[in-house]
Parts: C-alpha cells; sequence; structure tokens
C-alpha cells in the first residue's frame, strides 16, 4: 500500500512539474511573439517602403441623438460632439503617383464621405481613439473608388472628441 502511495506522489510531482515547464515555455513563446499594432505598423513601414500622404485636419461637429432609431427632435436641445482628427493614408511607393492624382481630382468627394461617415458613426465609435470603425468605412469606400490595394492604411492622429 505505501509503495502505491509513494509511486502515486511521485507521479503528481511530475506532472506538477511538466505542467510547471509547459506553461512556462507558452508564456516565454507568447511575450516574444507579442508585439504592438504601432510596431508591427513600424516593421511593414520599414518592409513595404510606404509613403505618407497628408490628408488634412478635420473637425466634425455631430449631432448625438439618444435613440439611434428615431429622428433628432430640433425643438428640444440636443448634445452634439465635436471630433478632431489629422488624417494621413499610407500608400506603396509605386501606387503614389496614381493616389496623389486621384486625390486632387476628387478631394471634395473623400471629404464628403470622411464627414458622412463621422456622422453616421454612433457615440461608441466616436469615442474610439484608433477609429477602427471609420478607418474601415474609408477603406471600402476609396477600394470601390480607386482600387482594392491603392490606400494601404488610414492613420488618425492628434484625436479628440469635445462634447458641447
Amino acid at each position: 500500500m505505501q509503495a502505491t502511495i509513494h509511486w502515486a506522489k511521485s507521479i503528481d510531482q511530475k506532472g506538477w512539474v511538466l505542467l510547471l515547464i509547459l506553461l512556462g515555455s507558452f508564456a516565454i513563446y507568447g511575450c516574444e511573439k507579442s508585439a504592438s499594432a504601432d510596431e508591427e505598423l513600424l516593421f511593414s513601414l520599414e518592409k513595404r517602403d510606404w509613403v505618407e500622404i497628408d490628408l488634412g485636419h478635420y473637425t466634425i461637429s455631430v449631432l448625438i441623438a439618444d435613440d439611434p432609431t428615431r429622428l433628432p427632435d430640433f425643438n428640444t436641445y440636443q448634445e452634439s460632439v465635436a471630433l478632431h482628427y489629422q488624417l494621413h493614408c499610407l500608400v506603396a511607393k509605386e501606387q503614389e503617383h496614381r493616389v496623389r492624382a486621384y486625390l486632387e481630382e476628387r478631394k471634395g468627394e473623400l471629404s464628403d464621405e470622411i464627414i458622412r461617415t463621422c456622422r453616421h458613426a454612433n457615440l461608441i465609435d466616436l469615442a474610439d481613439p484608433e477609429l477602427q470603425l471609420i478607418r474601415s468605412q474609408l477603406r471600402d469606400y476609396t477600394e470601390e473608388a480607386i482600387g482594392r490595394s491603392a490606400i494601404k492604411r488610414f492613420v488618425f492622429s492628434d484625436v479628440t472628441l469635445e462634447r458641447f
């Protein structure tokens, strides 16, 4: 009986040691592979040699309705926010001339789409510091207008959301 108990304890100790080694290896490999989105972007910029094009500074006022399913009541005070940001796009070097020509030709259309996209977003999407939903909708719009791989990424900087 004591031999059985001793054998069970040794397996239990070996099992714990194996489990700790396994968990430690997961922790080590997980930490080595984790990188922030900014680090990945910098790596991809170096690798792909992308060009940054400034699209300007935007200040967009948005009327926030309490219930997005109904139209705002203009007879009562409505809460509003202003979204401020600097917008850039990243373009592959070989696409730079094509994208710049498109931006010069249709700057007003793109600006209208940016304003429309922000005004149709809800408060949660506007409060996102990376403006992920707005970024993806702008990417969809530009892919339809000038092609799938022309603009690689939109970058929002100096994003602030002001309530008034």
